[in-house]
């Protein structure tokens, strides 16, 4: 009989020898850290997951440990009377979780903590409930962490890759303030609103550019493939060439002439320019300019302001330190423009003339002047955390209808390529159709 363990304090099977063994760790690592003192004066290490399978009497026990070294491990199980079977270094490759467990575990955990169950309870539910194997280990992981003592918003900092840097970083200054259960709520709308704005957004240029392509594909071969083919033929008998015949023939002509170094050429500037993007100074000008988009623009500018608005109400029921609630804000964003005129200039601003938030904020040169207006007046009346749920409120409402109405003009802009390809497509035919032939020749 085989009993698996997702960490050493999920079964409650054992409740003493897994206090003995909590107990022998926390002793064992005192005496390390007393030795380690007296000896030298060498840097603190880190502790290290190690995983272990032992077996008392009939069962079989697999759990994980924090250590420093595999010896500490295989010293307190065999001071609790385990027989080891193996114990090995665990190493585990975060991924990010899906978003809507990251919801799910978010939700959820709001309503158990409504219901006054404690922290630590709630954290070992929703570890052993989780179906998304990287989140059921970053839970574990935190867990751990805060058993040894490691403060929470260390804990869940150290689990960003799973849970997104800043959502993680909310998590854990949530976890220690006094307004935990609002919190939650609020990180669970925030990470909705950002998948749904990404869902929205890539599923409007889907289909555009499939569309496209399957369009330029039908011209590329009718116009490269075809149409020579039955000029082979027809050639030698015809009087004369109709002109966008012989146009689609010099660019086909060129087009295979010339075709490699276009594509070697065409795939180093996509190479180039996307490693140019990757860097600060090309996400920088990246979000500079499509800001500056036509209609596009302005939805992009208003989510990175909605987005702006909810993490700062976070912050702000979380913790007093404002420059910090809008340095996060701004990070959290998704725009590095955004983020550099607030690093730049609206702090700078504000710690060294003492400059009010509404007219720092306004020298970003970011924000529409709705958002500035109120903040104008959220500044006299202190209402800043209010003022920020409903002024993100206001855009998430705005932005749906301009994605409806992005998605329209998308559906006629398509209407219209369809349209375009077809006449040419058409006008070729026709042309091709109706070709002079000297049957003689």
């Amino acid at each position: 009989m085989t009993e698996k363990m997702n960490s050493p304090m999920a079964k409650k099977q054992t409740p003493i020898s897994q206090e003995k063994l909590l107990f022998s760790q926390l002793s064992g690592s005192k005496k390390a850290v007393k030795k380690t003192h007296q000896v030298t004066a060498a840097p603190l290490r880190k502790k290290k997951v190690y995983r272990y399978s032992v077996r008392k009497g009939a069962k079989t026990i697999e759990g994980y440990q924090n250590a420093y070294t595999i010896d500490e491990v295989k010293r307190n199980l065999v001071r609790l009377g385990f027989e080891i079977k193996y114990v090995r270094r665990h190493y585990e490759f975060q991924l990010q979780a899906s978003t809507s467990e990251i919801v799910s575990f978010v939700v959820t955990s709001a309503r158990l903590l409504e219901q006054k169950l404690p922290y630590s309870e709630v954290l070992q539910i929703m570890a052993n409930n989780a179906k998304d194997k990287n989140l059921k280990g970053a839970l574990r992981n935190i867990i751990l962490d805060l058993k040894n003592g490691v403060d929470s918003r260390e804990a869940f900092a150290k689990q960003g890759k799973v849970f997104g840097h800043h959502v993680a970083l909310m998590l854990g200054i949530a976890s220690k303030s006094g307004e935990m259960t609002s919190i939650f709520k609020s990180v669970a709308v925030l990470v909705e609103r950002q998948a749904e704005f990404k869902k929205g957004l890539v599923s409007s240029l889907v289909m555009p550019a499939i569309t496209s392509l399957t369009v330029l594909g039908a011209i590329i071969f009718y116009a490269v493939y075809l149409v020579p083919r039955m000029m082979e033929m027809l050639g030698p008998m015809m009087i004369t060439t109709p002109p966008l015949t012989k146009m689609t023939l010099s660019m086909s002509a060129f087009l295979k002439e010339n075709y490699v170094w276009m594509t070697v050429a065409s795939i180093v500037v996509m190479i180039a320019f996307y490693g140019y993007l990757l860097t600060e100074t090309g996400k920088l000008m990246r979000d500079r300019v499509i800001i500056r988009i036509p209609y596009v623009g302005k939805i992009l500018r208003n989510t990175s302001t909605e987005i702006f608005c909810r993490v700062l109400s976070i912050m702000y029921t979380s913790s007093s330190e404002n420059i910090e609630a809008i340095q996060m804000a701004a990070e959290a964003s998704g725009n590095s423009y955004l983020s550099h005129r607030i690093r730049t200039v609206t702090i700078p601003s504000m710690l060294k003339y003492g400059t009010e938030l509404s007219k720092a904020l306004s020298a970003a040169d970011f924000f529409p002047d709705i958002f500035i207006s109120r903040f104008s007046t959220a500044t006299e009346t202190g209402a800043i955390k209010d003022t920020a749920l409903q002024v993100a409120d206001y855009y998430q409402l705005e932005n749906q209808f301009s994605m409806k109405n992005l998605m329209s003009f998308i559906e006629i802009a398509i209407t219209m390529v369809i349209m375009a390809a077809l006449v040419f497509l058409t006008i070729l035919s026709t042309e091709t159709a109706s070709l002079n032939v000297n049957p003689t020749m």
